[in-house]
């Protein structure tokens, strides 16, 4: 979320290069694991193998989707259903300079997240876009000119997402904000023109002093993820 012109590009560029896939209802999550209600908003943190636990991260991105969620109720009368524990933690399968390092998608900006996404897919059955839940990912590695976005019913944040959830990157009003903004691609949402008050657009840095429009609430409640809304 870096540059935030860029936020709604990269399942464009993943579809590309043919790297999304939408699994079945069967292969929702590995085997002996209970699949969340179908309508959640599932958190994922992919830890790579050798970045050791810190549960402040956890805490801190369950902070920043609970207060996205406490702001999606204040601005539609509705919000989301979160996944218990809010945040699932996966051990990635590679250490953090091959997330950071590893080329996948058109450009360095989308290799940390491209790369945290198809493990995820892979991994945990998901799709892109995916019937059953809307998925936010979110990843303990950066890499030079690393970013992320959201669309298509998936957020994919970098590692200064997941530093300023932690409380180690600026202001947590940025953060929030933020999240809010992501979110609101992954319902369907698209950027708005010019920075005009609402999330959708630059004054998503002003958070809380921003709201959506009206237009905005009617394409949430009725857009592709409109019945996760309750």
């Amino acid at each position: 979320m870096t540059r935030f012109t860029r936020v709604v590009v990269p399942f464009v560029a993943a579809l590309l290069a043919g790297s999304l896939t939408c699994p079945s209802a069967a292969q929702a999550t590995p085997a002996g694991a209970a699949a969340p209600p179908t309508g959640t908003v599932r958190v994922h943190l992919l830890v790579p193998a050798d970045v050791p636990h810190d549960q402040r991260y956890v805490d801190g991105i369950t902070r920043v989707v609970l207060e996205a969620q406490r702001y999606y109720r204040q601005e539609l009368g509705r919000t989301f259903r979160l996944n218990n524990p809010v945040v699932e933690v996966t051990t990635g399968e590679r250490v953090r300079s091959w997330y950071e390092n590893t080329p996948n998608g058109p450009e360095r900006y989308w290799w940390t997240v491209f790369n945290m996404q198809q493990e995820l897919l892979r991994r945990l059955g998901l799709g892109a876009p995916d019937r059953r839940w809307l998925n936010v990912g979110e990843i303990r590695a950066e890499g030079p000119g690393a970013g992320g976005g959201g669309g298509g019913g998936w957020v994919i944040l970098s590692g200064h997402d997941a530093d300023g959830a932690a409380g180690v990157n600026g202001p947590m009003n940025r953060w929030y904000g933020g999240m809010v903004h992501e979110l609101g691609h992954a319902f369907g949402l698209p950027d708005s023109t010019y920075t005009d008050g609402t999330p959708m657009s630059a004054s998503f840095y002003s958070y809380p002093n921003t709201h959506f429009n009206q237009s905005q609430k009617n394409a949430l409640l009725n857009g592709p993820y409109g019945s996760f809304l309750y």
